[in-house]
């Protein structure tokens, strides 16, 4: 019996089955590797044993980790906040009507996430320096002395990491806002003002409505990218002082890669992807129900 192989049917998947064994290879097998070895000791990268939960266990029983949850919490809630604020405001900025040179801001506020997050680091870390730095300068042109040693703080450290995720990426995001904006009918707005309504009333009833979708998405995308926050605490302080800036992301690096712990650098990581994802839902359906409540 002959069988006929009609290849224009099969050649998309031939096309494919180079991608497809490499995601599998690449990202399927850690993903699912990862998840089994949680569950087991690791002896010199061995498997000696099957154990369980006690994984889980042994890290939620760690202070160090509930304060590096707690920080990573802290961080996402406060930064997304500022971020998306002021990312708004940006992209209203910049497509407004009364304003010139709007390539030349779009490029200045964008410029940020172009460099590299450890000379940023390295920059802020100057910034904010009590003897030489920027802030201290600045001042000292005024009579002000400025003694604070904002890294020593433990809330101080923080928020110098804060405000400097946030000056860099929120031009990233407003380049995504005013995507949005330009989609948005002009004559919605004509009519607005022909009904009498003020600026605020045209943000409010319309343009916010109508950034609903991207605001979603940049929601989940900055959610999902504050939970990696690694680089900057790391750079400007190690996680100090007293571990009040220590991240997720610092603490898995210090248990897989430090204590070359990995089945519990494993746990870490899946306990990490449960609470991105349990933010990005609660974050996305807190949206959903302010829309509603608006309308």
């Amino acid at each position: 019996m002959k069988v006929h192989i009609d290849s224009r049917r099969i050649a998309p998947y031939l096309f494919l089955l180079p991608f497809l064994i490499f995601f599998a290879i690449f990202r399927l097998w850690p993903i699912i590797w990862s998840f089994l070895i949680s569950f087991f000791q690791l002896d010199d990268g061995d498997i000696s044993g099957f154990i369980g939960m006690s994984n889980y266990i042994t890290i939620f029983h760690d202070p160090t980790f509930i304060k590096a949850i707690w920080n990573t919490l802290y961080f996402v809630v406060v930064y997304n906040v500022i971020m998306i604020i002021l990312a708004i405001m940006l992209a209203v900025f910049c497509n407004s009507s009364i304003i010139g040179g709007k390539k030349a801001y779009r490029a200045v506020f964008f410029s940020p996430i172009a460099m590299s997050l450890p000379v940023v680091a390295v920059v802020f870390d100057l910034i904010f320096a009590r003897n030489i730095g920027f802030i201290t300068s600045l001042l000292g042109m005024f009579g002000i002395e400025y003694n604070y040693r904002i890294f020593a703080s433990m809330t101080g450290a923080m928020w110098a990491v804060i405000l400097m995720r946030v000056w860099r990426g929120s031009g990233y995001y407003c380049a995504y806002f005013l995507a949005g904006l330009t989609s948005i009918p002009e004559e919605l707005y004509e009519s607005a003002m022909i009904d009498g309504a003020n600026a605020f009333q045209q943000f409010r009833k319309i343009t916010l409505p109508l950034l609903k979708p991207m605001l979603i998405f940049v929601i989940i995308m900055s959610t999902i990218l504050s939970f990696q926050l690694f680089d900057e605490p790391w750079i400007l302080t190690q996680g100090g002082p007293a571990n009040s800036t220590l991240t997720l992301q610092m603490y898995l690096y210090q248990t897989s890669f430090l204590k070359q712990d990995f089945s519990k650098g494993a746990a870490v990581s899946y306990v990490m992807t449960l609470l991105m994802l349990a933010a990005s839902i609660v974050s996305v359906s807190r949206q959903k129900e302010s829309s509603s409540g608006r309308k």
